[in-house]
């Protein structure tokens, strides 16, 4: 996976509090995009943690006074692509989840002496290939929600954000996509690994369609669940913020 370069976003030394504010959340994670040991749930962590600092942002008068129209034309034309492309994730890792779900079903019912999991896992194989295909289009397709209308602070700042956004999503995309070429994993311990665990149980599942382990299973599913969550609570975020633009641009 290319590697990142710390990006430092400032502001005018007599920017307002929560300026400065956003400009840490920004920095901070920069920083932690760049750097390989930062867990992919932290990213999410601290991309809710930012947004609630861009909502707080865009309610500052002088800030609801400097953005032009056009440009809050172009940003909200940009968070519809990110409300699709957070949407798309969580669609992925609920298929993804229910596949797992019925392949653990099938193995209690295997050790009850009743029939073999290969259906499940085929089907599982199958829904992880269309999936695949998806986050390939919609990583392809990711490029169409960068900013760069860079006007003024307030609009520069706001393109930051949007760009940070779309670094982390690649990330998430590529988890969940399990890319062989990609570094990035869901637990810190592991965010050096050369393959995501979404890779690892495909390649079980690939190798030993009915001689599967319970608990890695159990394990991409908690995973799984864990991100959704912050990605339920990102989604919200979105929403709010779009919703803010929507009344900066009817006034």
């Amino acid at each position: 996976m290319a590697s990142h370069h710390t990006r430092s976003f400032s502001f005018p030394s007599n920017s307002h509090p929560v300026s400065d504010q956003l400009e840490q959340q920004l920095n901070r994670l920069s920083s932690s995009q760049a750097a390989s040991t930062s867990s992919l749930t932290s990213k999410l962590s601290g991309l809710n943690d930012l947004y609630k600092c861009v909502e707080e942002f865009l309610q500052l008068p002088q800030n609801q006074k400097t953005v032009s129209q056009s440009s809050v034309q172009q940003v909200l034309d940009g968070s519809l692509r990110l409300l699709d492309i957070c949407s798309t994730s969580r669609d992925v890792l609920a298929l993804s989840k229910d596949r797992i779900q019925d392949i653990q079903s099938a193995l209690r019912r295997r050790s009850s002496g009743e029939l073999d999991i290969t259906n499940e896992v085929v089907e599982y194989l199958k829904t992880r290939k269309t999936s695949k295909k998806t986050i390939k289009k919609s990583l392809k397709n990711i490029k169409d929600a960068e900013q760069t209308t860079k006007d003024n602070a307030v609009e520069s700042k706001l393109t930051d954000v949007n760009t940070i956004t779309l670094d982390i999503f690649k990330s998430v995309l590529s988890f969940i996509g399990g890319s062989q070429k990609s570094s990035w994993s869901f637990s810190k311990k592991n965010a050096a690994a050369s393959i995501s665990e979404f890779d690892a149980v495909d390649a079980t599942l690939e190798k030993k369609k009915v001689n599967v382990d319970m608990s890695q299973l159990v394990n991409l599913e908690s995973q799984i669940q864990e991100i959704d969550e912050v990605l339920e609570c990102l989604f919200r975020h979105l929403v709010k913020t779009r919703a803010t633009l929507l009344n900066v641009l009817s006034n």
